[in-house]
């Protein structure tokens, strides 16, 4: 019983990212999308990466409004010799089974807004800044299989049937408000800060008849309704931001910027089945349920802070209507604070590496492209069926469309490469394609 309680809890702590670190996400609009080396852009749509680059703005009033689609799949190819004892039929000769979980989020929106005068500039931006989308496993996952499998298996049945469903989602909405100050006529430094509202909810069940060996006692009503909980969490947190940008030359620019770690304690507010609640006040199994469904009680804090991280990049326009770019991410997931200290699970802290370039053909059409290499370093204990990662190489592309001189339109796509990781007995795999739209004014 005790392992089944487990396995319910552990999937049900997910967590969904696209680009950027274990949690946090820096693909923030449609112009990220084509063009991912932004940290030392000077661009209304690079004010995520690049803050302190706003000073260098043409003076005025500059808006963007962005929208974002992104489809991830994550599939864990799993082997257990009792899996062929499942009914419906769907388990190989060799004991092998496919879960497949997909992650859709529709609408990743984002807002842009600068105002820049000859010293000074301030700014404000909403966007998605960890989390993002909803994995959804609608057959359930492998550690829940493997113990039914298991319970049959040792119970000399010659089948079992299984009805489990998994899903988790993770949004944390933030709003940037800063102000930026040119210091020399090529320097400039920002300070801002970011207020951030964590957004999650988890559910999940497991019905199987095999319950009724650990639900003994209970009415039947009850163990048929199965082991359940459905959980949603909240939080604020503050995040500061200091940025600077320097340009020694004229087409040449630097900049970094750094960014605190942000404090998220999620409360809980749960509902669990009555098959849960009368196990947690069993008198013998009690004792065991209690722990470990512990993190998702009703009014419980759990931890999950976003890292802090330190960004740098370079870009440089060697030609009329050329410009190359380079940056380098790293995030200090170690020492973020995850629930049951999960982030000692981590063996290094990530870090990314971006190339771009863009060519502007004519007044009215720019066109780039862009690559990203992701690195983790994490144990083989972080993985699991509903949170996995593994390095990555990503590219984007897309145009700027340059209808009139107060509107621009951005047009990206992205996709990520993962390879195929082996953790024990399973075999994770993930895809992740974004397309994004992006209108920009400037007057």
């Amino acid at each position: 019983m005790k392992k089944i309680v487990t396995s319910l809890a552990v999937a049900l702590a997910a967590t969904s990212a696209f680009a950027g670190g274990l949690l946090t996400t820096t693909s923030q609009n449609a112009h990220y999308l084509r063009f991912f080396s932004q940290d030392a852009d000077i661009n209304l749509t690079s004010l995520y990466a690049n803050p302190a680059g706003q000073a260098f703005l043409k003076k005025g009033w500059h808006i963007s409004a962005s929208t974002m689609t992104a489809i991830q799949s994550r599939n864990i190819t799993a082997t257990n010799p009792a899996y062929v004892l499942n009914a419906d039929g769907l388990t190989s000769a060799t004991g092998t089974r496919t879960f497949n979980g997909d992650v859709l989020a529709p609408v990743i929106p984002s807002f842009d807004f600068a105002y820049v005068q000859d010293k000074w500039s301030i700014s404000a931006r909403f966007g998605v800044v960890a989390g993002g989308g909803t994995c959804e496993f609608e057959n359930g996952i492998s550690p829940l299989e493997s113990l039914v499998a298991g319970l049959a298996y040792t119970n000399g049945l010659p089948a079992y049937t299984l009805d489990s469903y998994m899903k988790g989602k993770q949004n944390y909405f933030g709003l940037q408000i800063g102000g930026t100050y040119k210091i020399l006529d090529n320097l400039s430094a920002y300070v801002g800060v970011r207020g951030v509202l964590a957004s999650c909810a988890y559910n999940g069940y497991l019905k199987t008849p095999l319950l009724a060996a650990v639900g003994q006692g209970l009415p039947t009503e009850v163990i048929e309704q199965g082991l359940a909980l459905d959980c949603s969490q909240s939080d604020f947190g503050v995040t500061p931001i200091l940025g600077v940008h320097y340009s020694p030359i004229k087409g040449l620019d630097f900049a970094a910027k750094y960014e605190f770690r942000t404090r998220i304690g999620l409360n809980n507010k749960t509902t669990f089945s009555p098959l849960a609640s009368g196990l947690i006040q069993h008198p013998t199994l009690g004792s065991m349920v209690t722990p470990i469904l512990g993190q998702f009680a009703d009014g419980q804090e759990v931890r999950n802070d976003i890292p802090a991280m330190l960004t740098m990049g370079g870009q440089y326009r060697p030609i009329e209507g050329l410009k190359v770019a380079a940056s380098w991410h790293y995030y200090f997931d170690k020492s973020a604070k995850k629930f049951a200290d999960k982030q000692k699970t981590i063996d290094g802290n990530t870090m990314e590496f971006m190339l771009s370039a863009e060519y502007k053909f004519c007044k009215w059409v720019a066109a780039s492209f862009s690559w990203q290499n992701t690195i983790y370093d994490l144990k083989d204990s972080y993985m699991s069926d509903m949170d996995f990662n593994m390095t990555n190489n990503s590219i984007g592309m897309g145009v700027r469309v340059y209808p009139c001189d107060l509107l621009s339109i951005d047009l990206g796509y992205m996709h990520t490469f993962y390879p195929e990781t082996a953790v024990g007995s399973s075999v994770y795999s993930r895809t992740n394609d974004v397309v994004g739209l992006g209108l920009n004014f400037a007057f």
